[in-house]
């Protein structure tokens, strides 16, 4: 799994904004009736398989998803006041999702590829977290978008 630093420089060479990243404190809230809004990014291999996953609270989506097409910064607090990711900021954040798989894929490990990104945290994702051989997360500050929580989970 990538360490803060490696995450850092991900972010910020990928969304043009400086960025801070510390291991968090506590793990995201998985639990549906979570007062934070989490989104999944379903990892699968190439057998279909979920293999990994990446979640994120709606403050760290929305402001990366805003940070990556350089959308005003109130348009991300917007949707966290909302609850809910427009269009864009979804349509953004499932590309940096995308992405971020490139930090759990190399030569020892199967390939994997983005599925979907969804609301919530699907049961074969629930399954995955609690045997995942790799997990991490991760507290980010993104440049002047904000803060937020972002994990990153590997069968």
């Amino acid at each position: 799994m990538p360490l803060p630093e490696q995450l850092r420089d991900f972010l910020t060479d990928l969304l043009g904004q400086p960025a801070a990243v510390d291991k968090a404190k506590r793990e995201l809230d998985i639990d549906p009736d979570a007062d934070v809004p989490v989104l999944t990014g379903v990892f699968v291999d190439d057998t279909g398989s979920v293999a990994g996953a990446c979640l994120a609270d709606l403050g760290f989506a929305a402001q990366a998803g805003a940070a990556l097409a350089m959308i005003p910064r109130p348009v991300a607090d917007d949707a966290v006041k909302q609850g809910t990711l427009v269009d864009n900021l979804r349509d953004n954040f499932y590309e940096v999702a995308n992405i971020a798989t490139s930090l759990i894929n190399g030569p020892s490990v199967p390939h994997i590829k983005i599925s979907e990104l969804v609301d919530g945290v699907p049961d074969a994702v629930r399954d995955l977290i609690v045997r995942a051989a790799g997990r991490r997360t991760y507290h980010v500050t993104l440049g002047d978008y904000g803060t937020g929580t972002f994990a990153l989970y590997a069968g």
